[in-house]
């Protein structure tokens, strides 16, 4: 194709063109997209016919020196090079850099969610027969073009990250690069819409329509799109007559008056037609160029390493769909109806994690240090473990309401179990939950692998590594200030519920609860109580009630945990019947026994200060340390502690004075 000046908008093609280049498509080999969605996109059809139709032979067929196989996830897609007016396509609503700023149907709590993508499913004709596009449903047809604005709007927030004026850029040069652009159907109670998404290119359609001043979504809705292309050119045509100089606006918009493209208008295998549309769109996005988010970029990561998994057979189409989070898990075998918000987190989370740590001897040990680009032969250390956690935690955050910081699972996997795989127990988080206050095996299991991003889903921790400005507490209970909170990250936080075994296992369970009932989990007590009168959990509660302690979590296991006994949901998510009272004695004696532990490590932090206030009064010059009657009182003070304790312990109470 050859690119020549322009000096007016050419005429936009009749309905007879368009539907004989419908007919040549369709009479050429390897075409399978549907009649309409051909429709659609001939419309926008800027060159002749003949430069696109072979005469020879019949019927007509599209020139072959137009048409291309590519491979996209291991599939065959037959692209289509054409010149298009500029205002044709849209903007691609599932671009991989903005991934996080939509709801997942892969959120089992997403029906109530302002923004959700709903599943892009295979476009079937009348015959049951699937074809080259894509069909979505939409609520109504102001959504579809809310949804394009929007999609259109999210693009430009990480355009300040360019080095170059894109838009600019285009008014001056003309687009070079041609966009990769696919079918998808707009599916809504007043009617079918047919679009042309760009999969790849979408900020250079942004910047297109922002340059043509159109209106895509009301192009895609128009009931007559060659009248409302004539009208459009007749209109930017009427504005050169006004254009005194080569700068004027309306004289550099004829730089993408018409532009390159490239259709997907084939697909070997229609079933799998997104993902091999977003192979590109995706690999952009892996080894990016441009400073994406690293939520975002840690999702394409992800998506990509598991369509290395779907490619080699690992995965079908479902599971691939489920866990880069395209599909509900609903949609998964191991997802029984009556299963719940948080065991259907659970379960997708749990299947991320051991793809992205297989254990020895599987194949996805290889697939996966390719796709992440890890040194052949080179044992995994601790930066591959903490990429390939990023890109896990990046993808289960897609199954809540809002993304968190990927940075939020770096010290869930060391580098020894990422060498060996993760192994689990084979238990979800409901089942561990009913025996984590007793099992340590499962008390383990939940704050390595689900506390983390349950803690940072409800706020109550996040990924700081200490900055000062990391400080401002984003209270749960909307008190009118921002108060401060302790300076901590993850792993201080697990520590400091590892510590305080019965209070966090009460938490745990709220928190599931919680997430059951759509809902902020509540204060719980050093017992493990769920505190009704304490209002809803939040940082600054969390960083009291569980305050930082030295030391780390235990290494985990390197074999999974043999024989734990299952049990159902039902105590947690329902009222259980009244306890006993040998049960409430032994649930009192282990909150003891919880309570001394703390104690220790209190002692000992006690000490340890003590020490310290020697050493520097004494650096001071400052003998004794303290004061007589400072002395005598904290003496005292001790001696009433450890009075109080020892006749606690005895069952003993001090003589009355």
């Amino acid at each position: 194709m050859t690119s020549t000046p322009l000096s007016a908008y050419p005429d936009p093609c009749t309905r007879e063109t368009i539907d004989r280049l419908v007919a040549a498509a369709l009479a050429t080999d390897g075409v399978n997209a549907p009649r309409e969605a051909l429709a659609a996109a001939f419309a926008y059809v800027a060159e002749p016919i003949e430069d696109l139709v072979s005469v020879e032979g019949v019927p007509e067929r599209i020139r072959p020196d137009r048409l291309r196989s590519v491979d996209g996830d291991g599939e065959t897609a037959l692209e289509l090079s054409v010149r298009l007016f500029g205002c044709a396509g849209s903007t691609w609503e599932r671009n991989e850099r903005d991934n996080s700023s939509w709801n997942s149907p892969a959120d089992p709590a997403s029906g109530t969610a302002e923004w959700m993508l709903p599943p892009a499913e295979v476009w079937h004709d009348s015959n049951g027969r699937p074809a080259a596009a894509l069909s979505v449903t939409m609520p109504s047809v102001d959504h579809v073009g809310e949804v394009i604005r929007r999609a259109s709007k999210l693009l430009s927030t990480g355009d300040g990250r360019r080095r170059y004026d894109l838009t600019n850029d285009l008014k001056v040069n003309g687009q070079k690069v041609p966009c990769v652009m696919v079918a998808q159907v707009y599916r809504t109670p007043e009617g079918d819409f047919w679009a042309w998404p760009t999969v790849k290119g979408n900020n250079r359609t942004k910047s297109r329509h922002r340059i043509l001043k159109t209106d895509q979504a009301a192009l895609l809705t128009a009931p007559d799109v060659t009248a409302a292309l004539q009208q459009w050119a007749a209109e930017r045509t009427a504005e050169l007559k006004h254009a005194d100089s080569d700068e004027h606006p309306a004289r550099l918009a004829l730089q993408v008056a018409v532009m390159d493209a490239k259709l997907i208008v084939g697909c070997t295998k229609p079933e799998v037609l997104l993902q091999v549309a977003q192979a590109g769109n995706r690999h952009d996005h892996v080894h990016a160029n441009l400073d994406f988010t690293p939520n975002d970029q840690a999702r394409a990561i992800g998506r990509h390493v598991l369509a290395k998994y779907r490619e080699a057979g690992l995965i079908d189409n479902t599971m691939f769909g489920v866990l880069t989070g395209d599909l509900p898990i609903t949609r998964l075998r191991e997802c029984t109806p009556e299963v719940g918000v948080c065991e259907q987190r659970d379960l997708r989370c749990m299947l991320l994690l051991t793809e992205f740590f297989p254990a020895r001897g599987d194949r996805r040990r290889s697939l996966i240090r390719k796709a992440m680009a890890e040194p052949e032969g080179e044992a995994l250390n601790s930066q591959h473990t903490v990429e390939r956690l990023r890109a896990y935690s990046a993808l289960c955050s897609a199954s809540w309401p809002e993304a968190w910081n990927p940075r939020v699972d770096d010290a869930t996997v060391g580098v020894i179990s990422a060498r060996d795989g993760v192994a689990l127990s084979g238990m979800n988080a409901v089942q561990l939950l009913a025996i984590a206050d007793k099992n340590d095996a499962a008390f383990d299991e939940l704050i390595r692998y689900r506390a983390p991003q349950w803690l940072t889903a409800f706020k109550l921790a996040d990924a700081d590594r200490g900055s000062m400005g990391a400080q401002a507490n984003r209270s749960a209970d909307d008190e009118p200030g921002r108060s401060t909170r302790t300076r901590r990250g993850i792993p201080a936080a697990l520590t400091a519920m590892n510590a305080r075994r019965i209070q966090a296992v009460g938490l745990l369970r709220e928190m599931a609860a919680a997430m059951e009932e759509d809902r902020r989990p509540l204060r719980v007590d050093a017992f493990g109580n769920v505190d009704t009168s304490g209002g809803a959990a939040d940082q600054v509660w969390f960083d009291y009630a569980f305050p930082r302690v030295r030391g780390r979590l235990p290494r985990a296991p390197h074999t999974a945990p043999a024989a734990l006994p299952r049990q159902s949901q039902q105590p947690l998510f329902h009222a259980p019947p009244p306890p006993s009272d040998r049960e409430l004695a032994d649930t009192k004696k282990a909150g003891v026994r919880a309570m001394l532990n703390q104690m220790d490590v209190l002692t000992k932090d006690l000490t340890a200060f003590i020490d310290a206030a020697h050493s520097h009064a004494a650096a001071a010059g400052m003998s004794p340390t303290w004061e007589a009657n400072e002395s005598d009182r904290l003496n005292v003070q001790a001696g009433n502690i450890i009075e109080s304790l020892r006749h606690a312990v005895e069952g003993t109470r001090p003589f009355d004075e």
